[in-house]
């Protein structure tokens, strides 16, 4: 058969070996194969021959050694096989017996190597070797012979010293030797290699790892083509096309299909083929692939060598032969899974000293710290040195938005400190790490902090924030404490503490106002003495724009600052308080657009994480300011996810925040109880002096007023109104208190208040707003005479579009329907209650729609609109196209009918074609000529609700 393959492959018919390749699992192993039975054709025209395969582990030598061995033994060829052994290396003729033991016939051949081994130092007699040759080379002539030995490298020295002896003499031997050698440090010996260099008919040939393309062949070959292209880039990644792991990741394909990065379960076929190239009989293999497993992304021969305590040079060869063998890339493991299972069957006490090994060599490499800290967590160190690698690496973690590396690396810190500066640092640093995910976790830790400023340990950046963490828990009493310290200590003389200090007045400016108010200015200890000038940082610019658009409403140059501070900002980079602080006066200065635009550029940079408190405040700001819009569900949405964002307790005060906004959303949303079920939430009592109290006690009086409890509203209101002015908060643009007391003293029957009310809201700075003014004109109008209201309202609604507030502008919309059906135009007065109605389907208001106008609301539920034409006939009209209808007979143009409906231009004009159509009119003076001379029969229309 050795000839039919030689002959076939001379002619270019390879269709045998490739067949032959297929048959054993074997893919791009052509060549090799046609080498191997190039040499089994010599031996039967008499010539000797050796063949030496090298290459990594897992690359399939053996596997092509046997599948090379079955095609000789079906040519005709007698076929001695024997393995080499680490555990058998001292026991002499070894090799040599597995190769002869099984084959009477060739005994002789181990006659031989015993001879030759006897020869070399043995007195014993025995018969001459030459003799021994020539016989043995009789029997080679009488059969093809093929004498394999796989893992050449680990047979015992007389083995090789008889294998030796045999190359020597291939010339005149008809036998075919063929080798396996793994490449590392346990080559065969150099004077076995050069015999091997010096025979004229000696091969060798390096395996290498499939290439993609071999991947996918043996892919198809397994579970068809069809599956094979989307897998075989998959399989060729984790395993670099090395076929013993190809084989593995086809197993567990077949077994639980997925992805094969997936498959890390400590029993799949993949991680025990990691496991057994590792175990083979070379202790060093096992001893590299565990220093570079403990290692990982860091892994160097030299740090290898230095881990492992072996040889430079050894640790090189095996990191070479293993990335051969497509294992490694860039020095690690392709697959993190092979990694993981040489870990887990390293000895637990080996590996924890590895781990204390690898975090010292990595430090004195200069690592970064997350990368030193997680083998400390793998394996404590109580040393000075790894305490501040720990501490160094929470921060760092933080900022890369690994929230439980950080945690992991305080806790363990938190074990060993011996000093009290160490226990002030690591209650630093957790109050810093639970603040960024979830400031419950900071709380704890406070008491920590309390007393070193009281004790003045604390540098001065964190002594000023010490106070801002109080109050965010509630701790109102321990901040205004800890505030008379830092002005009255040694903290008041130390300039980078007063800038810090400044920074937290400010945002207690607009945040806890009596607090801060409570005490001196910032480094005023006594009279007649301040502590040196400080540098202003930037974030307290952006604190400074807020507390002035609360204090005195928004101008443009407040929206440049805070447009110029969100320009480049980066979550984790700017600091928090500033991000909010220009958002809010972007928000209260009415720059909606500007406000969602930077919001939205700000949460597109936390699309990894779904928590944390940056992501809360984000969520709540975005909340608010779908409200201003009148986007109910989209307000909604966002407080609920900036509620699941961090716990209620982590909140703290601010719970006020996004609780606010759901109750507001519910109040004008539905009827269904939900607003009263956010107000059954406990909050802190000290919520109630901050700015978050007033937001919720305003949304607890719109809640009254929603369920008719107009007295219990005006006290809520009016609440809010004294704190307001107490604090120096008393603008429009933050909490339109004014109008909701007016509209209080109206359902009370109340006119003039509600009226005096109205007038003082447009004397105030920040009224000049459309949403301020358009407000304060609708209850002017509404406290009017009855012939004075409909310009007012015109007025008031015009400016409310142009606002975007869709929610004051359904509320001035039925006043309007209202002020028209009093003065007898009801035809106008149904316009305008369509036209609200059409707003809050649009933002979901459909409960606030009907307690406004509750007649036309009636009527929406009778059924389909009619018009009755003046030949007699009836026309039913969708609810949409009614709305375009009146509008269009009113004279407003298409892209004006658009922008109060809200829909586009195109949608007006496809309505219009219909209801042309339908009433048999060309055009629209035929339109309002034919509403002019008809009535219109008002059934309940089913809605089609925009959006």
């Amino acid at each position: 058969m050795s000839k039919r393959l030689h002959r076939a492959s001379t002619r270019g018919e390879t269709v045998s070996l490739t067949d032959s390749c297929r048959l054993s699992n074997l893919f791009e192993r052509t060549a090799e194969m046609e080498l191997l039975a190039a040499a089994l054709d010599g031996v039967t025209r008499g010539e000797g021959g050796v063949v030496l395969l090298t290459g990594g582990p897992g690359v399939g030598k053996t596997a092509l050694l046997d599948a090379f061995l079955r095609q000789a033994a079906a040519s005709g060829a007698e076929v001695c096989a024997a393995a080499g052994s680490s555990a058998e290396t001292g026991v002499a003729l070894g090799v040599a017996g597995q190769l002869f033991s099984a084959h009477p016939r060739l005994g002789v051949g181990l006659s031989l190597a015993r001879a030759l081994g006897r020869r070399g130092g043995d007195p014993a007699p025995e018969p001459d070797a030459g003799r021994l040759f020539a016989d043995l080379c009789r029997e080679f002539r009488r059969r093809p012979v093929v004498l394999a030995v796989d893992d050449v490298q680990l047979a015992d020295a007389a083995s090789l010293d008889f294998l030796s002896h045999l190359l020597r003499r291939l010339r005149t031997a008809p036998v075919l030797l063929v080798l396996t050698e793994s490449t590392g440090p346990s080559a065969i010996p150099p004077s076995f290699q050069a015999e091997l260099l010096r025979h004229p008919q000696g091969r060798q040939r390096a395996l290498l790892p499939l290439s993609e393309d071999g991947v996918a062949r043996l892919v198809a070959a397994r579970i068809g083509p069809a599956e094979a292209p989307g897998l075989a880039a998959d399989f060729h990644a984790v395993s670099g096309g090395n076929p013993l792991l190809v084989h593995a990741l086809l197993a567990d394909h077949l077994s639980a299909p997925g992805p094969a990065g997936a498959r890390t379960a400590a029993h799949s076929a993949f991680t025990k083929a990691a496991l057994v190239w590792a175990y083979r009989d070379e202790p060093a293999l096992f001893d590299v692939a565990g220093g570079i497993a403990v290692l990982g992304d860091s892994a160097t021969a030299t740090r290898v060598a230095c881990l492992v305590g072996r040889e430079t040079e050894a640790v090189e060869q095996i990191m070479s032969a293993l990335d051969g063998a497509g294992l490694l890339r860039r020095g690690t493991f392709r697959a993190p899974a092979i990694g993981r299972a040489v870990l887990e069957h390293v000895d637990p006490r080996t590996r924890a000293r590895l781990r204390r090994r690898a975090a010292r060599l990595l430090h004195d490499d200069g690592a970064p710290a997350t990368t030193v800290a997680r083998h400390l967590i793998a394996a404590p160190v109580a040393e000075p040195w790894a305490q501040r690698v720990l501490l160094a690496a929470a921060e760092k973690a933080l900022l890369e938005g690994d929230d439980e590396l950080s945690l992991d690396c305080l806790r363990l810190v938190g074990q060993h400190p011996t000093t009290e500066q160490g226990r002030d640092a690591v209650a630093v640093a957790r109050v810093r790490a639970g603040w960024r995910i979830d400031p419950r976790l900071s709380g704890p830790w406070l008491d920590s902090l309390v007393t070193g400023l009281g004790q003045g340990r604390l540098s001065g950046k964190d002594a000023a924030w010490t106070v801002k963490h109080l109050v965010w828990h509630g701790r109102l009493a321990e901040a205004r404490a800890s505030l008379a310290a830092l002005d009255a200590s040694s903290y008041a003389e130390d300039p980078r503490a007063q800038a810090e200090l400044l920074v937290v007045r400010q945002w207690l400016r607009h945040t806890c106002p009596g607090l801060e108010r409570e005490l001196p200015g910032p480094g005023e200890r006594r009279r007649g003495h301040r502590s040196p000038p400080c540098q202003v940082s930037p974030a307290s610019y952006a604190l400074e724009a807020l507390t002035k658009v609360l204090s005195e409403g928004g101008d443009d140059d407040l929206v440049t600052a805070a447009d110029e501070i969100l320009r480049g900002a980066r979550i984790g980079e700017t600091g928090l308080e500033a991000l909010e602080s220009a958002l809010l006066t972007l928000v209260h200065s009415d720059r909606l657009d500007r406000a969602q635009h930077w919001c939205d550029t700000l949460l597109a940079q936390t699309t990894s994480r779904a928590s944390g408190t940056a992501v809360a405040v984000l969520r709540q700001i975005a909340a608010e300011i779908a409200l201003r819009r009148g986007s109910l569900r989209a307000a909604e949405d966002n407080a609920r996810l900036a509620l699941d964002a961090i716990s209620q307790t982590g909140w703290g005060v601010a719970i006020g925040g996004p609780l606010s906004v759901l109750v507001l959303a519910a109040s004008a949303a539905d009827t269904s109880g939900a607003a009263a079920a956010w107000l059954d939430r406990p909050v802190p009592e000290a919520m109630f002096h901050t700015r978050y109290g007033l937001q919720y006690t305003y949304a607890r009086g719109r809640y009254h007023a929603a369920a008719d409890r107009p007295a219990a509203a005006l006290d809520d209101f009016l609440a809010c109104g004294e704190l307001a002015r107490e604090w120096g908060l008393d603008v429009p643009g933050f909490l339109p208190w004014r109008i909701a007391a007016a509209e209080a003293h109206l359902a009370l029957g109340e006119p003039d208040r509600a009226r005096a009310l109205a007038r003082e809201q447009l004397t105030l700075p920040g009224s000049g707003t459309p949403r301020v003014r358009g407000a304060a004109l609708r209850l002017l109008a509404c406290t009017s005479e009855l012939g004075r209201r409909p310009a007012l309202l015109r007025e008031a609604v015009d400016m409310l579009e142009s606002s975007g507030d869709r929610i004051e502008l359904i509320r001035a919309l039925a006043d309007r329907s209202q002020a028209l059906h009093e003065l007898g135009a009801p035809a106008k007065a149904r316009t305008m209650a369509r036209r609200a109605r059409t707003v809050a389907d649009a933002c979901g208001a459909d409960a606030l729609f009907r307690r406004l106008c509750r007649e036309e609301a009636a009527a929406d539920e009778d059924g389909p609109e009619t018009l009755v034409t003046d030949g007699g006939g009836v026309v039913s009209l969708t609810a949409a196209e009614r709305r375009v209808t009146v509008l269009a007979a009113l004279g407003h143009s298409n892209r004006e009918i658009g922008r109060k409906l809200f829909i586009t231009k195109s949608t007006v004009e496809q309505h219009l074609t219909r209801v042309y159509r339908k009433l048999g009119v060309r055009n629209r003076a035929d339109l309002s000529d034919l509403l002019a001379g008809t009535s219109l029969a008002v059934g309940a229309p089913a809605v089609a609700r925009a959006s």
